[in-house]
Order: C-alpha cells, then sequence, then structure tokens
C-alpha cells in the first residue's frame, strides 16, 4: 500500500496549524481574564480610596492586591493591563511612578 505525499503534507500542515491556534487562543483568554481582574481591583482600590483616604490602611490593602493582581497577569502575560490607557503595557512598571488613583499625584 502506497501512500500519497501530498496527503502527508496536508495533514502535517493542519496538525502545524492546529498546534499554533491553540496557545494564541488561550493566551488571548489569559489577557481577558487579567484585563477584567485588573478592571476589578482598579475599582476595589478607588472606592477605598474614596470611602477612606488614599493613605489608609484599607487603601493600601487594596493597592497591593491590584498590585498583586499586575504581578500575576506579568506572570502569565509577559504584559499588564492599565486600566487608565485601557491599554496593554509590556514595560514592567506598573510599581513604579504610577498613579494609582489617576488624580495627577503618583504617591
Amino acid at each position: 500500500m502506497s501512500i500519497k505525499v501530498p496527503s502527508v503534507l496536508t495533514v502535517a500542515a493542519l496538525a502545524a496549524a492546529c498546534a499554533v491556534a491553540v496557545p494564541s487562543k488561550a493566551a488571548a483568554d489569559n489577557r481577558t481574564d487579567c484585563q477584567r481582574k485588573v478592571e476589578k481591583a482598579q475599582d476595589h482600590y478607588r472606592h477605598e480610596a474614596h470611602e477612606h483616604g488614599k493613605h489608609s490602611r484599607q487603601a493600601q490593602n487594596a493597592r497591593a492586591k491590584l498590585n498583586e493582581t499586575w504581578d500575576r497577569c506579568w506572570s502569565a502575560t509577559h504584559s499588564w493591563y492599565d486600566p487608565h490607557r485601557h491599554e496593554w503595557r509590556t514595560d514592567r512598571d506598573w510599581d513604579r511612578n504610577y498613579d494609582w488613583d489617576h488624580d495627577g499625584d503618583d504617591r
């Protein structure tokens, strides 16, 4: 029994295409999940800063949780979502000079 070479090449090409498509969907899912978590943590921080003051223990805890969320996203996607700019960033700089509450003061 002889196997046709074009058939083998077609099957190999389809298998390679499927292998490439699956990780990109997983990466997109990771980014969507991270974006949702960052937005939720950012909203929580804003609430705590508004209710208790941005230097309160509650706001500091919410800021730490937001920072942890960004760190987990960085580990998963090597990028982080900036909720102020509504964009993904590739420099790991969210913990330096970041205007946490978007008031023009980065402290």
